[in-house]
C-alpha cells in the first residue's frame, strides 16, 4: 500500500496505520519520486490511498510513477 500524503498529517499517518495493523506492507510517501522500485518486487496489486488533504495532482503523479514503474518490471512482446 502506498499512502500518499504529508508526514505532518494525522489524517495519513492514521491512513498508513491502518494499512500495516492490517498486515499490509506499507509506504507513506509525500511525493512520487519518493517511490523505490524495489517496493514492487514480488507483488501483483499495489493499493494507494491519500489523506484528505492530499492535492489531486499528488495522488495524480504517485499512480503515474507506479504505472511506469509496473510497465518497466513487465517485460512485452
Amino acid at each position: 500500500m502506498i499512502v500518499v500524503g504529508g508526514r505532518e498529517s494525522a489524517n495519513t499517518r492514521h491512513l498508513a496505520d491502518v494499512a500495516r495493523e492490517c498486515g499490509v506492507e506499507t509506504y507513506h510517501v509525500e511525493d512520487a519520486e519518493e517511490i523505490e522500485p524495489e517496493w514492487l518486487n514480488g507483488h501483483d496489486k499495489i493499493g494507494v490511498t491519500a489523506g484528505a488533504s492530499t492535492p489531486d495532482f499528488a495522488i495524480d503523479a504517485v499512480v503515474t510513477r507506479l504505472d511506469e514503474l509496473c510497465r518497466e518490471l513487465v517485460p512485452t512482446t
